[in-house]
């Protein structure tokens, strides 16, 4: 399943890219979102790129219907990497579901626009389950979009603080 998402920060792209590309800003963002026993598990700088891989446990913010119960947890161990090239200023995230049959991948683009920068997200969700995989990735799609808005709040905080 595909969703898009965007976000306008009312600075430079450049500096949207600094932020993005440090360990601090990921840290503070997942504790910003709730998140707990969140641990850096590996970084590394390359030429152009950055790669970050972060574990965290966060709560599932929708009701989850009865078909899915046995399936999803009430918390979410999530292994997320977060990787930058910070030439052409386009990512890539990936997230895996530990435990679950989950993937979920995003790539991601900076632009400057006058007004700033224009933050564009390609998410694309799979969930591996026969019969029912589809209503699982349409629920947890609607979980993230939920903590994606919370998660633009605390970007937009951290990325225009001085």
């Amino acid at each position: 399943m595909k969703f898009y998402e965007t976000i306008s920060y009312p600075v430079s792209a450049e500096h949207v890219l600094s932020k993005f590309t440090t360990a601090e800003f990921l840290q503070a963002k997942y504790e910003g979102q709730g998140a707990t026993n969140i641990r850096l598990l590996d970084q590394s700088r390359e030429d152009d790129t950055t790669r970050y891989t972060f574990t965290r446990d966060v709560p599932v913010q929708v009701k989850v219907p009865a078909f899915a119960r046995s399936m999803v947890p009430n918390t979410i161990t999530l292994i997320q990497t977060d990787a930058w090239n910070t030439v052409t200023r386009s990512g890539r995230l990936d997230i895996e579901f530990k435990g679950m049959p989950v993937k979920l991948s995003c790539d991601m683009q900076l632009e400057d626009e006058l007004s700033g920068t224009h933050h564009t997200l390609d998410f694309d969700i799979h969930v591996n389950v026969p019969l029912i995989g589809g209503k699982l990735e349409k629920l947890l799609a609607e979980d993230l979009q939920l903590k994606f808005q919370h998660d633009t709040k605390i970007s937009l905080a951290l990325v225009t603080a001085a």
